[in-house]
């Protein structure tokens, strides 16, 4: 958030890339569960010759093949390479230009607790990705669950970050959300 002047135009083409590609990104994610092919919760290798609880396609040592031919999970993966290459100019650029001033209507908390959703939501931009990876690394449905708490921990900061805009957008209705678009 910021004062009243808005951003910059590129901060809110980066912010609103970051946001698009994130939504792609979990759509693409929760169809690979949810498609059948093998490629959702539980898909992988197991002990032996059958599918099992790891990442890979089942059988032998083919392993999990990102640019096989599966469709959904090369998107899913270039998604992620996206995420992290616009997070990395995010974050270059935000270093770069300053922000424009507080909204005069944010109280020093609800400035705290923009500050700090904003700082979890850029490191969860790397962190969600590379949970992803090391999920892929390992072949292994145990680190699932890493990539699992990165998302929650995403979506939190990501309810408190939008909470706060739609509580200053239509409760106090002083058009916070317009800097942003």
């Amino acid at each position: 958030m910021g004062g009243s002047a808005g951003y910059r135009p590129l901060t809110r083409i980066l912010h609103w890339s970051v946001v698009v590609a994130f939504a792609a990104q979990f759509t693409v994610g929760y169809l690979l569960d949810a498609d059948g092919s093998g490629h959702g919760g539980g898909r992988g290798r197991g002990r032996g010759d059958g599918p099992g609880r790891g990442r890979g396609r089942g059988g032998g040592d083919r392993g999990y093949d990102v640019f096989g031919d599966d469709p959904l999970l090369t998107a899913h993966v270039l998604l992620g390479a996206t995420i992290v290459v616009l997070g990395a100019v995010r974050l270059l650029w935000r270093r770069a230009t300053p922000l424009p001033p507080w909204a005069p209507t944010l109280s020093a908390a609800e400035r705290r607790l923009a500050h700090r959703t904003e700082t979890a939501l850029y490191w969860l931009t790397f962190v969600v990705p590379a949970t992803g990876i090391a999920l892929l690394a390992a072949d292994d449905d145990a680190v699932l669950p890493v990539h699992v708490a990165a998302h929650t921990a995403f979506f939190t900061a990501l309810a408190l970050h939008v909470g706060l805009v739609l509580k200053h957008q239509f409760v106090d209705r002083d058009g916070l959300l317009r800097r942003m678009l």
